[in-house]
């Protein structure tokens, strides 16, 4: 079977089985989405795109799955500043990129249970970090290919979290629409990005603290 190589890292192929470990978070917890304004805040992704960990496909069909985070701050750099190199001389997003964005805070009305894919559960999957969690954009369909995986082991997961892999202050989390109704987490709140005077200071502090330019 074949592995992807990504800069000294691989990504090799799942097993036809998983066992994982679950964390639960709380009804009532308040979990933070940055998301385009043409959806409403609890709507799932049908498929669009290619991130890291979606789509994916059960039996032919693909899973919907609504990405968020445990705070806006890792909600803004697992969106706005995702693509960000720490590299470049030149760090920045357009400001044009943040004008159809909102976001939103929402609330699980049931527990949800969570795989971990903590450094001590891909430990027992015999990975580290930087072969699920930390691949360059070249090793994402490999990563995905992980995620049926996840989704079909023995604890029936209503999705995934992680330590998040551009702000290691917190953790981001995958939820399979397939397991949680959109009727089963409600919205909080809804702001444009661009428009709200909390959301604009975080979203400047953080570039602040990162050396990234919003150019206008």
């Amino acid at each position: 079977m074949s592995a992807t190589a990504l800069g000294g890292s691989v990504v090799p192929p799942p097993p036809a089985f998983l066992e994982c470990s679950t964390h639960v978070m709380p009804a009532g917890a308040i979990v933070h989405r940055i998301h385009d304004a043409r959806f409403r805040a609890t709507d799932f992704n049908p498929g669009y795109g290619a991130s890291r960990f979606a789509p994916f496909e059960i039996a032919g069909r693909k899973v919907p799955t609504a990405y968020a985070a445990t705070t806006l701050d890792c909600a803004i750099f697992e969106t706005i500043f995702h693509d960000v190199e720490p590299s470049a001389p030149i760090k920045s997003v357009s400001w044009s990129a943040i004008l159809p964005l909102r976001h939103s805070t929402l609330v699980p009305r049931r527990d949800l249970s969570l795989a971990r894919l903590y450094s001590a559960d891909l430990m027992k999957w015999g990975l580290e970090r930087r072969q699920l969690i930390d691949t360059a954009r070249s090793g994402y369909a490999a990563a995905r290919a992980w995620v049926p995986i996840i989704h079909d082991a023995p604890t029936s997961p209503d999705g995934m979290i992680w330590v998040s892999r551009r702000f290691d202050e917190e953790r981001a989390l995958l939820l399979f629409g397939s397991r949680v109704d959109p009727a089963e987490w409600r919205m909080n709140s809804s702001v444009e990005v661009a428009n709200d005077p909390h959301v604009l200071q975080a979203l400047n502090d953080l570039a602040e603290r990162a050396g990234i330019l919003i150019i206008r």
